[in-house]
């Protein structure tokens, strides 16, 4: 027998409308949970657990009582009688190209200067899918509601929910919505410990939705996990170090770094009901370290990656390729999956046009850019997903006043799937405005 611990020490945490020091946390604090287990060849068996909670940025942070109710249930377990591994409902989480309801963006901490890349979203997203906005007080309903109108005053794809946000990052901490055999479920992750508001989200979406809750005791940003709907997801090996296995007192002949990443690529796999986990390289001087900086599936079969000039870039050049020959051994129903290439402009120092960070709903693609970015690399990337999409609409979103956030479209939005539940109070835009009167046109 042989014990281990997990240790997760978080890179940087997210927030906005301050400058990256403040949003990124860069105090970096750390957090780590100490597990006693025993090893039966490959299989850890879990018989006794004590956690230290302390404030942490991003991931596995389990709350002061559950770590000790599951401390307090597993010091009961014989060593001998393992409790087998439950079995978890069978789920299908769905593609982001798939028909979706609703794309939900949150304006928590949405500054001023930032509202030109809402306006942008909304107008772009009409006759297309729903957006609804989440708020936390009436005033910043208020002040959208007003930079809405002046735009046009009857938009009837857009409604509001209240429901508070400690920052506006949706992908990273919202639930994963998965598909089950009778209805819907909301997947969460242990979060950033700091933000109480965003880790309790996705709990918190599940009981206005009415879907059921997975609490799974890892940790993983939404960016840095991305289905195909068909049972494969990639990843960046940033999974590993943020839920970081470690064996002080390894077994002789064992590989310890590869039984823990063993482990945790077959615990991903059985929350999510996948078949496949594809592990990929991130980029270099990119701070968020997400696969949706780099590629995106453009339905089960077909998956996109970046490229860049290698003679810019020939270090990142490198891992693109790399990745791109790794998902070509990946199978989809026995076929290869196809990868295919997207062109995109170099870095600036750890600034990326990342035009795989996207949103997708109902046949629209919009697609980020900044003003730095050459018009022709811009049209080029626009005539690729017009190649390979050619039912979609293809718009930009300008996401200039973003770029030092290290931040895009995917990472703001969260895709709502067709005939998911959302909130049960909402309020449409038409509505919102009679509601506010002269207050949301600014007509007092």
């Amino acid at each position: 027998m042989a014990s281990f611990f997990i240790g997760t020490s978080f890179p940087e945490t997210l927030f906005v409308g301050t400058p990256r020091s403040t949003r990124r946390a860069r105090s970096r604090r750390l957090h780590r949970v100490f597990v006693g287990c025993v090893l039966h060849v490959a299989l850890f068996h879990c018989h006794g657990t004590t956690a230290t909670a302390q404030q942490a940025t991003r991931g596995f942070v389990p709350s002061s009582s559950t770590a000790n109710s599951t401390a307090t249930k597993a010091a009961t377990q014989s060593e001998s009688k393992p409790t087998p591994t439950p079995a978890l409902a069978k789920v299908r989480v769905p593609g982001e190209f798939e028909p979706q309801r609703a794309i939900v963006l949150s304006i928590t901490d949405w500054m001023p200067h930032h509202y030109p890349i809402l306006q942008q979203i909304v107008d772009k997203t009409s006759q297309h899918v729903n957006v609804l906005i989440l708020y936390d007080e009436l005033d910043q309903l208020l002040d959208v509601t007003k930079l809405l109108a002046d735009s046009n005053p009857n938009f009837e794809h857009v409604y509001f929910s209240q429901l508070e946000m400690d920052t506006i990052w949706l992908r990273d901490f919202g639930p994963r919505l998965a598909e089950l055999d009778n209805g819907w479920i909301s997947i969460d992750f242990f979060y950033e410990g700091s933000r109480p508001r965003d880790d309790s989200f996705p709990s918190r979406w599940a009981a206005i939705a009415k879907t059921r809750l997975r609490t799974v005791r890892w940790t993983v940003q939404g960016g840095n996990l991305i289905s195909n709907g068909a049972g494969l997801a990639i990843a960046t090996n940033r999974i590993f170090s943020d839920n970081n296995v470690q064996f002080p007192n390894p077994l002789p002949g064992t590989n310890p770094q590869q039984e823990a990443r063993k482990m945790v690529t077959k615990e991903f796999k059985r929350s999510f009901n996948l078949d496949q986990l594809v592990i990929l390289e991130p980029l270099q001087q990119e701070a968020t370290r997400h696969a949706d900086m780099f590629a995106t599936f453009l339905d089960s079969n077909r998956v996109l990656v970046a490229r860049v000039d290698r003679f810019r870039d020939p270090i990142n050049a490198a891992i693109l390729d790399r990745n791109a020959a790794r998902l070509q051994t990946a199978r989809v129903a026995g076929r290869p999956l196809e990868v295919h290439r997207i062109d995109v402009p170099p870095r600036e120092g750890m600034f990326w046009s990342p035009y795989t960070n996207i949103i997708m709903a109902n046949k629209l693609l919009l697609m980020p850019t900044f003003d730095t970015d050459s018009k022709l690399i811009v049209q080029n990337a626009i005539a690729t997903y017009q190649r390979l999409l050619p039912d979609y609409q293809i718009k930009t979103v300008d996401m200039t006043s973003m770029k030092t956030l290290q931040g895009s479209l995917h990472c703001l939005s969260l895709n709502l799937p067709d005939k998911a539940p959302w909130p049960k109070t909402y309020y449409s835009f038409k509505s919102t405005i009679e509601s506010l009167g002269n207050k949301a046109t600014g007509d007092e």
